[in-house]
């Protein structure tokens, strides 16, 4: 009886939470109720700004959002880093609508609806607007006529696109003109008064000669010196607010990389033996490339300077023999053949305008051609631009490609691909020189299913027998002699570890909540070609380091600072009475160092020691000085200062320009700071 009161007491609220829910539901409809859950579960959360939450559900929206406008502009985001991309534009959107555009309004700093209509459709059109192609007319001109036709008609565009893109135009305008206006501040205060423009331009011009002993402090350690923790407690609490961090986690790991076995590059080498033979007799070599090379057919022609990269592809063409190269290792695991195909004089570049036609109206085409070629002239054709073979590929245009090799500068071309007849007209190109177009064979060694097989099951026996522990995982590593990787304040949002770019699972795992210090991992496969293995040895929280975690890095600190300190005091009792920079190296044993053009305000002084470059500015010529570096003691004597003129008034401007850009581009960070940002888009991405 006891042991059921217990659980009916702790199951109490619980049970009572139950019942609720099972009432909600009578009351709710299911999506209200699935929505309500959804916001209060705090996996659902992206991130949050400014203590608001951010949902998955919102950020996606986002995403779809700048997906669909992506789309709109013909740029499909089909691979992870396009992926990525879009991601970051919708972060940044909520971040600038959840935090900088409020900071700047609460600074002074608005976008009226009449300022913003002055820059899509007034005098003061945006740079953005002016940029877009759609809003060019015929010669390649921003054309306002466009653009007010656009904006009346983009309402019976059924689709919807064109509304959406116009407000996503705006929308970008409007949250520009604030950023805008916020750096135009920045700049404009950063500024320096007539006391600190002379004092830097004294600072910089002043120039010094100096002669110096330098003794380092040891490398190995003095007992004498001792460290107590009362004092790197006491740094720690001075220094603790330079001291945050953002959730981290170190790792140790062990990475099977799957590579081709001999047994695979063997099989592949005589499979591309076998096919070179009949790539060499082939009558149609774009069909046996597109059935059987790993690479597809490459229509373009290659100066033999562009060649080079492969000598043996350039011996061959300088030969211009027609029998096809041996084979040849481009790059490790690769086989290649070569045949030449065709070489003539060809552009770089020509300037098109076309006029085209239906496949089936060829007849209205020949005839508008045949009147063209009498009188030419650009006004009854459209511009299609300076085209290039890979502005021509890149467009599928390479039934074009005839405009970069052939003399005529009208012509037709039928295109299938296009549906089309196009009337051709190419009034400029650059020089002809001649090009080579080769037909390349190539076989790609790759793993086998069995390889696979056998990089996994070694990678499964040491996951198996780590246990999940990283006590045996130690012991097994030692025993088998694995290289065992460290990587060490990963980041929830890290991608790559060491050379693999895309290592997300194994951060995932390091990240997970019920992944704790010491556990050891399962196999992690990355890309289907790297089985990791890894254990957790430190995990961190946002926030501050603990004084336990920047012990070791504050004890050598205070360390150095007390052997300097140390050797300072031996340094000042060695010298003591000696009169010339020559007679201290002497009794320090010591060579004499020469160092010229010392300046205190001097961007050169990177790589030396800013103790001695402070002491330097301020001592007196001819006097002998000491004074504790940041490794080691100085004992210097300026031979000479030089007060010139070469640092002049330009150059302080250009320098408030520059700490103005560099302020700049820290504007966002500093808005972001008191904000209080969480970014946990890396555990649904």
């Amino acid at each position: 009886m006891a042991v059921l009161e217990k659980i009916r007491v702790k199951l109490g609220i619980f049970i009572a939470v139950i019942i609720a829910i099972a009432l909600l539901s009578f009351i709710l409809d299911p999506q209200t109720l699935r929505s309500a859950v959804e916001m209060l579960s705090s996996e659902n959360k992206v991130g949050s700004m400014n203590g608001e939450q951010i949902t998955y559900k919102e950020f996606y929206e986002e995403y779809d959002h700048y997906q669909k406008i992506s789309e709109i502009m013909g740029q499909k985001a089909n691979d992870e880093e396009s992926q990525s991309a879009l991601r970051d534009a919708a972060w940044q959107s909520i971040f600038d609508k959840q935090v900088f555009i409020p900071k700047a309004k609460k600074a002074g700093f608005n976008v009226c609806d009449q300022e913003l209509m002055e820059l899509t459709q007034g005098t003061n059109i945006s740079p953005l607007l002016l940029q877009q192609r759609m809003f060019y007319d015929e010669n390649g001109n921003f054309s306002r006529e466009r653009l007010a036709s656009f904006v009346q008609t983009m309402d019976l565009d059924e689709t919807g696109y064109s509304s959406l893109y116009w407000n996503f135009l705006e929308e970008t305008i409007f949250r520009n003109q604030f950023y805008a206006k916020y750096s135009s501040v920045i700049e404009k205060s950063t500024v320096l008064n007539a006391v600190q423009k002379a004092r830097a331009i004294a600072e910089n011009n002043a120039t010094n000669e100096v002669d110096y002993v330098f003794s380092p402090i040891a490398f190995t350690r003095d007992s004498s010196i001792v460290v107590s923790k009362a004092e790197i407690q006491n740094y720690y609490d001075k220094h603790k607010k330079h001291m945050k961090q953002p959730a981290n986690r170190n790792i140790e790991y062990v990475m099977f990389e799957v590579v081709p076995s001999p047994e695979d590059i063997n099989a592949t080498k005589a499979e591309f033996d076998n096919l070179a033979e009949e790539f060499m007799t082939s009558d149609n070599l774009k069909n046996f490339i597109a059935l059987n090379s790993d690479e597809k057919w490459d229509p373009f022609y290659y100066t033999l300077e562009q060649l080079e990269s492969i000598p043996e592809v350039a011996e061959y063409v300088k030969n211009g023999t027609e029998k096809g190269i041996s084979e040849t290792h481009i790059e490790e695991n690769t086989f290649l053949t070569t045949k030449l195909m065709d070489s003539r004089a060809v552009s770089d570049s020509a300037r098109v305008f076309f006029r085209a036609f239906p496949l089936a109206e060829e007849a209205q085409a020949d005839e508008f051609m045949a009147a063209f070629a009498k009188a030419p002239s650009v006004d009854s054709l459209s511009e299609m631009g300076w085209m290039t073979q890979e502005v021509l590929a890149a467009n599928n245009l390479m039934d074009f490609a005839p405009v970069l090799y052939t003399a005529d500068k009208v012509m037709k071309i039928k295109s299938n691909a296009n549906q089309a007849v196009f009337v051709i007209y190419t009034p400029e190109r650059t020089k002809m020189v001649k090009k080579y177009q080769l037909a390349k064979f190539v076989k790609n060694v790759l793993p086998s299913e069995e390889t696979y097989r056998d990089f996994l099951m070694k990678a499964t026996e040491l996951a198996d027998a780590s246990d999940g522990k990283i006590e045996k995982f130690n012991a097994v590593v030692k025993e088998q002699n694995l290289p065992v990787i460290p990587a060490n304040n990963l980041l929830e949002g890290t991608r790559r570890i060491g050379v693999v770019e895309n290592a997300r699972e194994v951060v995932r795992w390091a990240f997970e909540k019920n992944t704790k210090v010491g556990d050891v991992s399962d196999v992690l496969v990355v890309d289907n070609k790297y089985y990791f293995v890894a254990a957790l040895t430190a995990s961190h929280k946002d926030g501050y380091m603990s004084v336990k975690q920047v012990s070791e890095q504050v004890k050598d600190l205070l360390y150095s600072q007390k052997a300097v300190e140390k050797k300072l005091a031996e340094i000042k009792e060695k010298v003591a009475g000696k009169g010339s920079i020559e007679e201290i190296a002497e009794a320090l044993n010591l060579p004499v160092n020469h160092e010229s053009g010392l300046s205190f305000g001097s961007v050169q002084n990177q790589g030396k020691d800013l103790n001695l470059i402070g002491a330097v500015s301020v001592a007196k010529p001819g006097e002998n000085n000491i004074v504790g570096g940041q490794i080691g003691v100085y004992v210097f004597n300026v031979t000479s200062r030089d007060n010139g003129s070469f640092y002049t008034d330009e150059d302080t401007k250009t320098a408030v320009a520059r700490a103005a850009q560099y302020q700049g581009n820290i504007m966002q960070a500093v808005v972001a700071d008191g904000a209080d940002i969480k970014d946990h888009r890396a555990k649904f991405f």
